[in-house]
């Protein structure tokens, strides 16, 4: 079982995956509270291993936003979950124009 625990560790490390305790302390939440959030879908595991659910790094910036929304506007969570939604629609079209307005400009070359 321990040599289990080490592979799954060294797995997780090397692809940058954190154990919900690890999500919860790099924000300075109580895990309990980020079990919250996972359980309002505003966080998700991208990897379950048996009982072990695995975050992504950049939950932890998903998280910093989630405090953000709720301490300093008084965001409920179906309101955090709306405006997330929409701050990642806003994201993916600037991308996607940046990326059209680039193709556009190599074409009238």
């Amino acid at each position: 079982m321990a040599e289990q625990t080490h592979a799954l560790t060294v797995w997780r490390t090397e692809h940058s995956l954190l154990t919900l305790e690890d999500l919860a302390s790099a924000v300075g939440l109580h895990p309990e509270l980020v079990d919250v959030f996972v359980r309002y879908q505003l966080v998700e595991p991208t990897v379950h291993t048996g009982s072990c659910a695995l975050f992504p790094t950049s939950s932890v910036e998903r998280l910093n936003r989630i405090l953000r929304l709720r301490h300093d506007l008084g965001v409920n969570l179906a309101g955090v979950a709306v405006i997330l939604e929409m701050m990642e629609r806003v994201e993916r079209l600037q991308t996607e124009l940046r990326q059209w307005r680039e193709r556009s400009g190599q074409r009238e070359r």
